[in-house]
């Protein structure tokens, strides 16, 4: 027999908290998958943009950025890695405000236009260089599919495809390859959240035309 449980909101996100929900997902989007041997690289996200976690990163080379400021990809260059939500949120100072969580909405206002949960504007990002991370596909995803991730915001046409989010197959002008280095380790019958192993320096790109 199944049993449901009704989660609670955590009213003030600050120091230990007397009620969590009695059960969690699975995974969120931008989630590390196991405390392995795993790559992360601090980086700024200098743009007045939510940064959403899960998605393909690239230098920001706007000129006067840091040399460290990255956006999110739009292409088969500059590419570093993939975002990686950061389990530091919760701990945070009250000063902080742009780290502080809402109810229902963590971690508060640092909500994408597209409706991702991610970095704030202005401040430091955790970039997995290598290592095994949960991400979304827009498609349903078998174990050695293609590696592909929407460089161009298409979500008019296909639900859920946001600059910067995965999928297998190609459209052109709008997805990129990763010809080597990412590898699919889990598999889903629908658009959802998949496992994706990062390998970088070694991966590499090729827009589809």
């Amino acid at each position: 027999m199944a049993i449901t449980f009704t989660p609670s909101i955590v009213t003030t996100p600050i120091g230990v908290q007397p009620n969590y929900p009695q059960t969690h997902d699975v995974a969120h989007e931008g989630m590390l998958v196991a405390i392995q041997a795993h790559d992360v690289r601090s980086m700024l996200n200098q743009s007045l943009n939510v940064l959403p976690f899960g998605a393909m990163a690239m230098t920001d080379n706007t000129s006067g950025y840091d040399v460290d400021a990255v956006k999110l990809s739009t292409g088969a260059t500059l590419n570093v890695g993939v975002v990686l939500d950061s389990p530091t949120f919760e701990g945070v100072s009250s000063g902080n405000a742009a780290y502080l969580g809402a109810p229902g909405a963590f971690p508060g206002t640092n909500i994408a236009a597209d409706g991702r949960v991610g970095y704030p504007a202005k401040k430091t990002v955790n970039i997995l260089r290598k290592g095994v991370i949960w991400v979304y596909s827009t498609e349903a995803i078998a174990l050695g599919d293609a590696v592909r991730f929407w460089d161009t915001d298409y979500s008019a046409t296909v639900t859920g495809a946001f600059l910067g989010r995965f999928c297998k197959t190609a459209s052109a002008t709008r997805t990129t390859l990763v010809n080597s280095g990412m590898a699919w380790l889990s598999e889903t019958t629908g658009p959802g959240l998949v496992q994706l192993e990062v390998n970088f320096p070694s991966v590499t790109f090729t827009a589809d035309v």
